[in-house]
């Protein structure tokens, strides 16, 4: 007599093994998209944070070709030194400081700039140019750019 063996006879797929497969695939697929609207999301931020530095670039240039005594690069008395470059008035500031001048609204953007004379050595001035984004749920600045012009000789 002879035994089959009803296992090798089977020609398809259990119904176990069908739905492990479209589990592994939904997973993936889930993971696939995940992975795109994170990177939909990055692009976007990055493409912000160049409008904002390309903003402050220029704002530098602008700064840097006017005079040493220019009223744009004079010293506010609230804060003065090095203690005042970073000084704006966003709403969520831990320290509450006014900046030397600004702010300037532009778009989704304000921009702040502060002077710091004498600093980091004596004669020079440094420039600080701030952005914040508008809709930014943090007190701190998107771009930072520091310039340092030195005094007529």
């Amino acid at each position: 007599m002879i035994i089959m063996d009803t296992y090798k006879q089977q020609n398809g797929f259990t119904l176990v093994e069908v739905l492990v497969a479209i589990a592994v695939l939904t997973i993936g697929l889930l993971g696939a998209a995940f992975m795109q609207i994170k990177s939909v999301s990055g692009n976007a931020a990055a493409i912000r944070t160049t409008m904002a530095a390309t903003w402050a670039e220029n704002s530098i240039e602008t700064l840097a070709i006017r005079p040493y005594d220019h009223a744009d690069l004079t010293e506010s008395i609230n804060t003065p030194g090095a203690a005042g470059l970073d000084c704006t008035v966003p709403t969520r500031a831990p320290a509450l400081c006014l900046a030397d001048h600004g702010p300037i609204a532009q778009g989704d953007f304000t921009l702040y700039w502060n002077i710091a004379n004498d600093y980091p050595i004596f004669g020079c001035k440094t420039i600080r140019v701030i952005v914040h984004r508008n809709d930014s749920e943090s007190w701190r600045p998107d771009v930072t750019l520091d310039y340092i012009k030195m005094g007529p000789i």
